[in-house]
Order: structure tokens, then sequence, then C-alpha cells
């Protein structure tokens, strides 16, 4: 399939959105359309809770932005909805920092998660450029495969592997609805605002929903079998690119893969870590004696 449309993922963004659990999009917007926000956001009396598009029309704008729509499409759906709920995060100077965690799903219980599939997003808004030491969001690439009780994750502080959100102004943060994820301390002197919505998938793709082309079955089934975000230890390698590949399937309709390769068995052998390479060493060893 080849979709038209200039403003869907590609077959690799698609990839890289499984592998990791998020993307950052930056759409076009208009001049002094992000400081009409937060002029509008500092002139509220109160958060208005899931009431945000009825208290802030022109989020609308952004909503509908093609940018916003296409890559909306290109991971949900041509159906996709916009879910109850949603919040404005204000976080202004010398607010501390969040644990680790994984949102809430409606009242499900925290084991209730998608690990091969891609069925919620969730949506981060920055009217404003986040720098370091702002409070920068935080996120584990790959952690959306990974379920842990939120009395484990309130232990954790800094994970290898971990990435700051640190946008430019008008930017959206999307990310697969179980990311690992928390606010950081804000250090600086300025208010950081976040404008945050779930999305949601409403129906099963008979065919990719993004710019899709058939050519590239090859190397995406080579990345989703080959990389692998550095939280991972060796010994989990295989089920997450099973999980990769059965998401990929469940969102592709008819560009489904096998389920079962060994491309993730090749390459270069490794050159430490790992009961292998240590055999290897033994082996190439000269014997004594």
């Amino acid at each position: 399939m080849n979709n038209s449309n200039p403003f869907l993922l590609t077959d690799d963004q698609i990839a890289s959105f499984i592998i990791d659990g998020y993307i950052i999009v930056e759409p076009e917007l208009p001049d002094g359309y992000n400081q009409e926000i937060i002029d509008k956001l500092r002139a509220m009396p109160e958060n208005p809770g899931e009431h945000i598009v009825e208290s802030l029309p022109a989020l609308n704008d952004l909503l509908s932005n093609p940018t916003i729509v296409g890559t909306l499409t290109s991971l949900l759906g041509h159906n996709y909805k916009r879910d109850q709920g949603g919040h404005i995060h204000m976080n202004p100077p010398g607010t501390r920092g969040q644990p680790w965690h994984q949102d809430e799903r409606f009242g499900r219980g925290h084991q209730d998660r998608d690990v091969d599939d891609i069925r919620q997003l969730m949506f981060m808004y920055y009217p404003q450029d986040v720098e370091p030491d702002m409070g920068p969001t935080v996120l584990l690439p790959g952690s959306h495969r990974r379920t842990a009780s939120p009395e484990s994750m309130v232990t954790l502080v800094n994970l290898r592997g971990q990435k700051f959100s640190i946008v430019k102004a008008g930017s959206v943060l999307l990310t697969h609805f179980d990311i690992w994820h928390a606010a950081t301390g804000n250090k600086s002197d300025r208010v950081r605002y976040m404008i945050k919505f779930p999305f949601s998938r409403t129906g099963e793709n008979a065919e990719p929903s993004w710019d899709h082309r058939s050519s590239n079955i090859a190397s995406v089934r080579q990345r989703l079998d080959g990389e692998h975000p550095s939280l991972l230890s060796r010994n989990e390698y295989e089920t997450d690119h099973t999980l990769r590949v059965r998401t990929w399937n469940n969102i592709a309709g008819s560009a489904v893969m096998q389920l079962k390769s060994g491309e993730h068995l090749g390459g270069p052998w490794p050159e430490s870590g790992g009961a292998t390479t240590a055999s290897r060493r033994r082996r190439d060893m000269p014997q004594l004696g």
C-alpha cells in the first residue's frame, strides 16, 4: 500500500515507535500560537481538569493540524478518537520530580497492559521551549513492554537509557500509553506547561494506516529483530523481538510478517559479556600441557 497523505508516518518511523514507544512531532503552527496558549493558561483562574478544550478552544487548531492528524492516524488507524480525560500540567519553579510510573488505564489493574499492540497513546504538548533545568519529562525507551507494580517503581531513580523531552515550543511527545515516565524537578525560574490527552484506536486495520511500502518489510524486520534499548538484558532479547513483531502484525492488517525469524541471532560476535563470549575466549586460548 502507498498512502498519498504526505503527513503519514513511514515504515521506518512505525518501527521506531514499536521499538522505543514514543515519537516527537514538531507540527507547523501559526506565528504566536504557542504564546497565545501560554497567555491563556496564565489567565485561567483554575485548572479545568479534563475540560481542557472547552476552556481553551484554540487547542482545536493543534489537534486538527495535518502533521498531528497524520501521526495519530498512522499509529491508531483512521477512526482514532480522543478519550475523556486529559490534564494541564503546570510545573512552577521548585516543583519536585515524580517517581517513575505507568499511567492508570481507567481503573484497570497495572498488569493489564498492551505489550504487543498499540491501542492507546498519550499526547503531550509543550507550548514553550523545555530546557534541561525546567523539569522535562523523562521516559524509558522500550519500557512499554515491561509491566511493573507502582510499589516497585517508586524506588527507582536514574535508569540506563532514559531520555529527556528537551524540546522546542510547539512540540508534541506521543507515547505508547504504557511507557515508563516521570516529570523531573523544575530547577529553573520559569514555569513549565504541558497539556496531556489520551487517544485510542477504535477498530482494527485491514491494511496499514501509514505510508507502507512492501519493499521495506525486510529492513523493518531487521530492525525489529536486531535493535535493543539499553535497558534490556541479553536473556530478554527473544521475548522482546517477538513482542515487537506481534505489535507490527496487530496494527498492520494485511502486511503481516512471519512471527518466527532467526535474523536477531546474526551479526558480529560480541566483544564482552555473556556466557557465549566467555566460552569462545576459552576455546580460542592456547591449551597448556
